[in-house]
């Protein structure tokens, strides 16, 4: 399934290519990632793609290879290779309720030390990696309390609590819609996507039911309520070899 062209290979960034870090900046994707990646790109007949809940902008700085599509904000927003921005339309009339929200988090973020919010313009994420165990309850009030007032969408993943427009998007839709677009849903065609996290569960089950050619990989360990992925990597480096070992059959 993975010798189809076009290929389509879309990457998670923190936790698949880069190892968690305390913080959203202190991430590193390892030289030898970068590599594989590179070298993925300059594949033949392959698009790569980052899928990530970062800012596409922010993932791509965190991914400098040139050549590469990028998806931020969990699907609302899509960078080009070659430099394009598009915005998911439907986010539109929910960025003033986010930037409302965004300062009231901020303060309900201030009284913890090591919580902090991550303003994303189009999602908004608290951290709390770093913060005491009960800090979460108050954080998570107050992102209900912000969402119930801005109508807006509260979703949690590893040590993060984040807001979003309610708009249907996420990084399913997105890589249905990518995917679409660069024709590798039709027969013959390969697309693989890999991640680690919850939001990374919508890719899975959206390629899974669109095509039997999708090959889904979770990275590090299942969860206790399961994954839609149909392999594991368990560890990084070990999904790494996965990316040099398909540059090496793709030539």
């Amino acid at each position: 399934r993975l010798a189809g062209r076009p290929a389509l290979r879309r990457l998670d960034v923190d936790g698949t290519l880069a190892p968690l870090a305390p913080t959203p900046e202190a991430a590193r994707v390892p030289d030898e990632t970068l590599r594989a990646v590179e070298a993925l790109v300059r594949a033949p007949h392959t698009h790569v793609s980052l899928v990530s809940g970062r800012a596409a902008l922010d993932a791509l700085g965190k991914v400098p290879v040139p050549g590469l599509w990028a998806v931020g904000n969990h699907g609302f927003e899509t960078i080009a290779p070659d430099g394009t921005v598009e915005v998911d339309p439907l986010v539109a009339p929910h960025v003033p309720g986010l930037r409302a929200a965004a300062a009231a988090l901020a303060a309900a973020a201030a009284p913890w030390p090591g919580a902090r919010l991550e303003d994303k313009q189009l999602t908004l994420t608290v951290h709390y990696r770093l913060a005491a165990p009960e800090a979460l309850p108050a954080l998570r009030a107050a992102a209900d309390e912000e969402a119930a007032r801005h109508r807006l969408v509260v979703s949690e993943g590893k040590t993060v609590i984040e807001l979003r427009p309610p708009a249907p998007v996420d990084k399913g839709s997105a890589s249905l819609a990518l995917a679409v677009r660069l024709g590798v849903l039709e027969s013959g065609a390969s697309v693989l996507f890999a991640g680690d996290d919850v939001t990374d569960e919508d890719g899975f089950r959206a390629l899974r039911g669109a095509t039997p050619q999708a090959v889904t990989i979770r990275v590090g360990h299942v969860p206790e309520h399961g994954t839609f992925a149909e392999y594991l990597a368990p560890t990084l480096p070990e999904f790494r070899e996965l990316l040099e070992w398909l540059v090496a059959v793709r030539g």
